[in-house]
């Protein structure tokens, strides 16, 4: 670890210790898996055992009894965001005995709700009359709502590609996107009416020579509106943050996964990864765009905490798409080779707690960091259901993996198990077996093909976006 790393890491350990010791809360994920580094680092801060509620246990390993009270709520859903509406709902009106577990282990009233997921949940929202620490207000959670941000990007001064906002009307859609196609076709984003989405689940790509029927099908059943913007080459990429009270810090970029089925109109997010470099100019451009996003959210709404801006690396450098004003999957990736109480940190800026946050140091030290530490995975629900959590060591062989065999070293590890859509895959490439430089979505796409063969998942073929600012 570096001089940095171990002064950030002793210094935010220290300085929010008297923020969480002796304190309960009560923690809700998708996951339970997922939940069980929070719940570690809380209570290496000094804060009581938590409890646990979670959508489904997911893949991995389950907090122990001694980490944490846990239920699991058995939530089923058909993709991610109904999963994370599902649990929104039950949050707010759970069963009488879980609230009676909920008030044996809290007696007496004092816990704090922290919501291990995006929902724009006002301060005054609560579940077993636990109020949220670090509650998103309306306002913050609006700037993800795709047919807004673009004014947002205006007004902040950032470049962006042309869109029209049109309503979900046959007529009126391709209209737009006729207008807009730049030989690609176009890409039709839906609006929040039912809340907030990602993943690309509610996004079309509606390709040249496309009627757009299917798409204006599956959109109208979600959406009053939807943008229409040009689809464009390049590797899709995000740029994160932190917005502090009198600063931001800004960090380096992370490459989304997004792979190309090559037919239909849907994308196929798969993660992020770091092992991609831009051209310096355009980390520098992103790093900038991060910084004008940081002070603009913090002018126009009070905002407070991490965010992410996702884009493309086009033809005329980088271009925003869509804000989220919240943790994003990139975050954790930046920082996992630090040793750092990164999720604490960011829920206690957004609960508005009045430290000295030393953001240089910070960011100086994430970047330092995920510059030296990168990855190189992808991950996806799969319709397949597993049952039982796998992991197969996977060696490339060519163009291809395959499964190692005794006495050889894999290049990385394939994990599958189960989840509420069905199951879950992860692949992950190990540390010193990563190229730094190129595009991690070509190692993604052969790790899903091997999955195919191997494990019947049924992804199909996918494509992987061009780098056209090499």
């Amino acid at each position: 670890m570096s001089s940095t790393a171990e002064e950030a890491s002793a210094y935010y350990e220290e300085l929010l210790r008297p923020v969480f010791a002796g304190r309960r809360f009560l923690i809700a994920g998708p996951v339970a898996v997922g939940l069980r580094g929070l719940a570690r680092r809380l209570t290496r801060l000094g804060a009581e055992r938590p409890f646990l509620l979670a959508a489904s246990e997911g893949t991995g390993s389950l907090p122990t009894p001694e980490e944490a009270e846990l239920r699991v709520l058995g939530i089923e859903a058909t993709d991610a965001v109904q999963e994370l509406r599902g649990l929104q709902r039950a949050l707010a009106d759970l069963p009488a005995a879980l609230r009676s577990d909920i008030d044996a282990w809290d007696a007496a009233g004092t816990a704090r709700l922290i919501l291990a997921f995006a929902t724009p949940w006002a301060a005054s929202a609560n579940a077993a009359g636990r109020t949220v620490y670090g509650a998103r207000p309306a306002a913050w959670a609006a700037l993800e709502d795709k047919v807004r941000v673009d004014a947002f990007w205006d007004a902040a001064g950032v470049r962006r590609a042309p869109s029209r906002i049109v309503p979900t009307d046959y007529e009126a859609l391709t209209s737009a996107a006729g207008a807009l196609d730049r030989g690609l076709g176009t890409v039709w984003a839906a609006d929040a009416r039912d809340g907030i989405h990602g993943g690309a689940l509610s996004l079309r790509w509606v390709r040249r020579g496309d009627d757009g029927a299917a798409a204006f099908a599956s959109l109208r059943r979600m959406a009053d509106r939807v943008r229409v913007m040009p689809f464009l080459e390049g590797i899709p990429a995000s740029i994160h943050g932190i917005v502090f009270p009198d600063s931001v810090a800004v960090f380096r970029p992370v490459e989304m996964v997004v792979l190309r089925p090559t037919a239909g109109d849907r994308l196929f997010y798969a993660g992020c990864a770091t092992a991609f470099d831009p051209h310096p100019d355009d980390r520098d451009a992103m790093r900038d765009v991060a910084r004008r996003v940081g002070t603009a959210l913090r002018e126009t709404v009070g905002y407070r905490g991490p965010f992410g801006i996702d884009g493309i690396l086009a033809e005329e450098g980088y271009l925003p798409t869509e804000l989220n004003a919240r943790a994003g999957a990139g975050l954790g990736s930046l920082a996992q080779g630090l040793d750092l109480p990164l999720t604490p940190l960011c829920l206690a800026v957004a609960e508005g707690e009045r430290l000295d946050w030393r953001p240089d140091l910070l960011e100086r030290a994430i970047i330092e960091s995920a510059d030296a530490h990168r990855t190189c995975a992808g991950w996806s629900v799969t319709p397949r259901r597993f049952h039982e959590n796998r992991t197969l060591e996977v060696l490339r062989d060519g163009s291809e993996y395959r499964e190692t065999l005794p006495g050889e070293e894999s290049d990385g590890t394939l994990q599958v198990g189960p989840g509420a859509a069905g199951g879950f895959l992860r692949f992950a490439m190990r540390p010193e077996r990563i190229e730094r430089g190129p595009s991690a979505a070509p190692e993604v796409a052969r790790a899903f093909r091997f999955s195919d063969r191997t494990l019947g998942t049924e992804f199909g073929e996918l494509e992987v976006a061009r780098n056209v600012r090499p």
